[in-house]
């Protein structure tokens, strides 16, 4: 569940947005590029680029191997809806004479009821709980900013839930244990719950002298409020996924003496393959490969792949942030897949294909490979239960890149289209390894 990374303000909540991920959508990595280095007179038909947004874009729906009651989600809606139904927004001007806060405001209004649109048109109960909760959380940030302003809330009755959520989590984890039948389910599902658990730890880092500078601040007050829903939903949740997945199983086994020794397994084995990456101190890329190439959209690739193949290998090596011995089984099959990703792509580029872009069919070229990976992907056998946690983002990131050429016309230089083309190279090549990575994971688990 991504609900903790919403982000959507700036300062604390964005570090606790980017911090509390469980590491299953952060998994894609195509951020901290550097520039490509090439011929910029050499221009495209960016008309014809504008094209590929029209394009549908693959879906791969976001599931999740425990069964989720609608009754579940129908909670959170109520929820959420009785928020909002406690304030008389949207706000004029009559209520909320300072414009600022008004549109704030109206916005959250906005996007609690788009969240709970989204919660109906989603495909998956997965993907419906994650937007009634977020729904939720925003109409408590609506309601308690109201509250405020009405003088109805104030920073000490916010302060008081910390110790009552808090309460709440050391109970939940006191009785959490890593049980169940099958290890590789029960690492998908357990990763879900320390996710959940690391989540909610953060929302409530909410120091004294936050809660003094918020005192009066509408805004702020609401934002806490909302950081405290979050963290007081994603207990109910991680109970939640726990109880139901333990009533299902047929044998309750104490998974975790296996999990610890699949994980040092896992550790070792990208140690050692992770020493086939080239050195962190190669300022050109264009090295990576034994033969003479170009900057092309393929050696941008094969940078992005190595930083962060190198960047998931180091994200084995342990953190006191909360529970993760389930969370770094999945991540080891995403550092799997760059790896391999990595080998297959620098194999190719020595092989003689640059993949290099010379006009907009080749990009249309390289989109299509990555719909066809994915689509392969979804269709392997082989270790399923983990290429599904991590498939929906892939796809995901097939639709956002191709926002950026929605917009194109005239001529655009070739340099920025691959700048952004990249994305294409690095889901193909990722979702091509993904299927035999998340079996080798599958088989370390099951024969630990």
């Amino acid at each position: 569940m991504t609900r903790s990374s919403r982000g959507r303000h700036l300062g604390r909540r964005r570090f606790l947005a980017a911090s509390s991920a469980t590491g299953l959508a952060l998994l894609a990595g195509c951020t901290d590029r550097v520039p490509i280095i090439g011929d910029s007179r050499q221009m495209l038909d960016g008309d014809a680029l504008s094209a590929i947004a029209d394009e549908e874009p693959p879906t791969v729906p976001e599931t999740f191997p425990v069964d989720i009651e609608a009754s579940f989600i129908e909670q959170h809606r109520t929820a959420a809806q009785s928020k909002l139904g406690a304030v008389p927004a949207p706000f004029d001007e009559e209520e909320i004479p300072n414009g600022v806060i008004r549109e704030r405001l109206n916005d959250d209004y906005d996007h609690a009821r788009e969240s709970l649109q989204q919660a109906d048109d989603a495909q998956t109960p997965y993907s419906r709980l994650e937007h009634t909760t977020h729904a939720r959380a925003t109409s408590r940030q609506l309601q308690a900013a109201w509250r405020a302003i009405e003088s109805e809330l104030t920073r000490s009755d916010l302060e008081a839930e910390v110790p009552q959520i808090e309460d709440g989590l050391d109970a939940f984890v006191s009785g959490w244990s890593y049980v169940g039948d099958d290890p590789v389910r029960a690492a998908v599902v357990h990763a879900e719950v320390e996710g959940e658990i690391r989540g909610s730890r953060r929302w409530l880092t909410i120091h004294p002298e936050e809660f003094s500078s918020a005192s009066g601040q509408s805004l702020e007050l609401g934002e806490m409020a909302s950081d405290l829903e979050y963290a007081r939903v994603s207990v109910a949740v991680a109970s939640y996924f726990f109880d139901r997945f333990r009533g299902g199983l047929g044998e309750q086994v104490d998974q975790e003496p296996r999990f610890e020794r699949a994980r040092q397994e896992l550790r070792e084995r990208l140690q050692r393959e992770a020493e086939s990456l080239p050195r962190e101190d190669l300022d050109d890329p264009t090295e990576f490969v034994d033969r003479d190439v170009d900057e092309t959209a393929g050696i941008r690739a094969l940078a992005e792949l190595a930083r962060d193949a190198r960047r998931r290998v180091d994200d084995m090596g342990g953190s006191d942030d909360g529970p993760r011995l389930a969370t770094e089984l999945l991540l080891a099959s995403r550092a799997l897949a760059h790896l391999e990703a990595y080998q297959s792509l620098r194999e190719r580029i020595e092989n003689g294909d640059d993949v290099a872009i010379d006009d907009a069919e080749d990009v249309t070229a390289l989109r299509s490979d990555a719909v066809a990976a994915i689509e392969g992907a979804r269709e392997a056998e082989q270790g399923q239960l983990l290429v599904r946690a991590t498939l929906p983002r892939f796809a995901n990131e097939i639709r956002w890149t191709d926002r950026r050429f929605a917009d194109l016309s005239g001529s655009v230089s070739a340099e920025s289209v691959t700048y952004d083309a990249v994305d294409y190279v690095v889901v193909a090549e990722l979702c091509r390894a993904l299927p035999s990575a998340s079996a080798d994971v599958a088989t370390v688990l099951r024969e630990s």
